[in-house]
């Protein structure tokens, strides 16, 4: 029963990833890297950045915002009741440019989730043809909105988000980050994201440019007001509403470096993974199941049973295991090749080697997150609990 059992789980994690694979080789094609567009953008943009505690980060963006090639730019800063002077750290980063509105969101009202109230409040203050709703770690090339904008015009876009460069420092941040980038966009390739027959959508809500008109019809952020992945649910409203959502390799133009350290990680990834099964019992525990058969025991399995092979020969159910696993990892790989590249991240062999550590720290976060909200207790964000 337990051979039986391995083989069973061998044979869905070959299969879900060589499934992956082929969805990562449509994506590369779909998905080619844009390049920076010269000269300035003729369309009017408002950038729009929720900011809540973000003082690390806020002048930097700043930076980044006010060198954007587009004529007729303004910078909407919305500071979400902060509490470590992220207000006053932007006014000094602002340096009195009048294309800069700066504006307090205030308490957070009932059933709101704080960035979906901050980018509400600095969406109703925009005039432009265009938002871009960003976030304040992400760092812009001067020919990101201009790029964004030639990409969303030349594909007939309503919306449109670049994938970024996905900035990696320590062993933990390069193990896992990657894999679970891959990871999502495994789970909600380009090439679905743009089929209008399917329901299902993904925008980047660092890096997220929406054409105004299509953004009020829908309801906004105030359509998605509760929601903790409102990025993924305002790209599925837009596509309900017949709108078309494009997702784009930005990676040379935008970068991120989303979680500083294993913690940040723990608690930052741990808000967004019951959302990403919609909050379903059920869906988080296959998809425990799915990580551990597809991300902990391939590689391990596979260096176990070479290590067999070298004492004695291999019985029949081993070596069908060991051709499972063997397929897993080569998928894998593939797959990594094709989504790192997608992130401006370089495929080393210690991220590979570390898969199986990604798959233990994924499945621990999917457990707690589920458990944090069926229990009552929220997640952990920011200084806040989000229900």
């Amino acid at each position: 029963m337990r051979r039986a059992s391995f083989l069973v789980l061998g044979a869905i994690a070959a299969g879900a990833w060589l499934v992956a694979a082929a969805f990562a080789l449509v994506d590369r094609r779909v998905m080619r890297p844009v390049r920076a567009v010269g000269g300035d953008a003729d369309e009017s943009v408002t950038m729009v950045l929720p900011a809540r505690n973000e003082t690390q980060h806020i002048a930097a963006w700043i930076a980044g915002a006010r060198s954007q090639h587009v004529r007729t730019l303004r910078i909407v800063v919305v500071d979400d009741d902060s509490t470590d002077g992220t207000y006053d750290a932007a006014l000094q980063a602002a340096e009195g440019d009048p294309r800069i509105e700066l504006l307090r969101a205030g308490p957070l009202p009932r059933g709101w989730i704080g960035k979906c109230w901050a980018a509400h409040v600095g969406s109703q203050r925009a005039t432009s043809e265009w938002l871009l709703f960003s976030d304040a770690d992400i760092r812009l090339e001067p020919a990101a909105a201009s790029s964004a904008l030639a990409v969303a015009k030349a594909k007939r876009a309503d919306a449109l988000s670049f994938t970024t460069t996905l900035v990696c420092n320590g062993f933990w941040e390069q193990v896992i980050m990657p894999a679970v980038a891959a990871i999502i966009f495994s789970a909600i390739p380009a090439w679905a994201t743009r089929a209008s027959s399917l329901p299902i959508g993904l925008l980047a809500g660092g890096f997220l440019l929406v054409r105004a008109r299509a953004y009020e019809l829908v309801g906004g952020h105030s359509a998605v007001r509760a929601s903790i992945a409102e990025d993924r649910d305002l790209a599925e409203r837009l596509k309900a509403f017949g709108y078309r959502i494009r997702l784009a390799d930005g990676s040379a133009l935008v970068r991120v470096r989303m979680y500083e350290g294993l913690r940040a990680m723990w608690f930052g990834w741990q808000k967004n993974f019951y959302e990403g099964v919609r909050r379903r019992p059920l869906g988080a525990a296959l998809t425990v199941v799915g990580f551990v058969g597809m991300l902990v025991l391939p590689l391990p399995t596979l260096a176990v049973l070479a290590g067999r092979r070298l004492r004695r020969p291999l019985a029949r159910h081993e070596r069908w295991l060991g051709a499972l696993s063997a397929t897993s990892v080569g998928a894998t790989i593939v797959v990594r090749l094709i989504r790192d590249r997608a992130i401006g991240v370089r495929t080393s062999t210690i991220s590979l080697l570390g898969t199986p550590l990604a798959g233990l720290f994924a499945a621990s976060v999917m457990a707690a997150s589920a458990w944090n909200v069926e229990t009552g207790r929220g997640q952990q964000w920011k200084g806040r609990i989000i229900p």
